[in-house]
């Protein structure tokens, strides 16, 4: 037996678009039909207005992934590649710009102008002026520095030049004009570079580190470059 709070509601409540009439006929009936002391409720539930989409989401926030204030190791610098380039594709024309930078770099790194205005000259004796230079370039980074192997205990190293563009403690890997990548071997090399009229030859000793150590550890040793 259909009870009187299951029957259908009228045509004229459900009909949208409804006006002020159909609210008042919809308050009528919940009136009509709600406990005595609930009605007193019912002109203030009307008075709300719901906002769906301004309504949070209580959805939990994901706490971020705490990251780790190591560095990383050598095991996992290799295991991501960072000391390896890749053998094709590699443009020799590509890291021109870079050695335009270099050379700016060194030359204002090196300073030969004011060394020369100053009566400084070619030589290797061991002076005070002569031994700064060969420190700086020593510490210098040559990323981007056109190189050219002038002597090697590998009888196939001689002769191969090109534009360094990785360097790391043992070896360094150049570009050269043929756009083939190659890996030399620091230790039992020499290297020519050229920064403005100079000629500088750097033995492969002299630079067995990395580039970053070199540029902030102090440097013991004496460092026979040829000019």
């Amino acid at each position: 037996m259909m009870t009187d709070y299951c029957k259908p509601l009228p045509e004229n409540i459900l009909s949208i678009g409804g006006s002020s009439t159909n609210n008042s006929d919809l308050k009528t009936f919940l009136e009509s039909k709600l406990p005595h002391g609930d009605k007193k409720e019912v002109n203030g539930e009307f008075k709300k207005v719901l906002v769906l989409a301004a309504q949070k989401s209580k959805q939990k926030k994901q706490k971020p992934v705490r990251k780790s204030k190591q560095y990383l190791t050598a095991k996992e610098r290799r295991t991501l590649g960072l000391y390896r380039l890749p053998k094709k594709g590699l443009k020799y024309s590509s890291f021109l710009p870079l050695h335009s930078l270099w050379t700016g770099y060194m030359e204002e790194l090196l300073d030969l102008a004011n060394l020369e205005k100053g009566g400084w000259a070619p030589n290797l004796n061991e002076e005070t002026r002569q031994l700064q230079l060969q420190m700086r370039i020593c510490r210098a980074d040559f990323h981007g520095a056109a190189v050219k192997v002038v002597g090697a205990t590998c009888s196939t190293h001689m002769g191969l030049e090109g534009i360094v563009v990785m360097e790391t403690k043992n070896t360094i890997q150049i570009i050269s004009k043929d756009n083939i990548l190659r890996i030399l071997p620091k230790l039992g090399s020499s290297f020519s570079l050229k920064v403005g009229e100079f000629l500088f030859t750097v033995p492969g000793a002299c630079i067995d580190s990395k580039p970053g150590e070199r540029a902030t550890k102090k440097l013991k040793n004496k460092f026979p470059c040829e000019f």
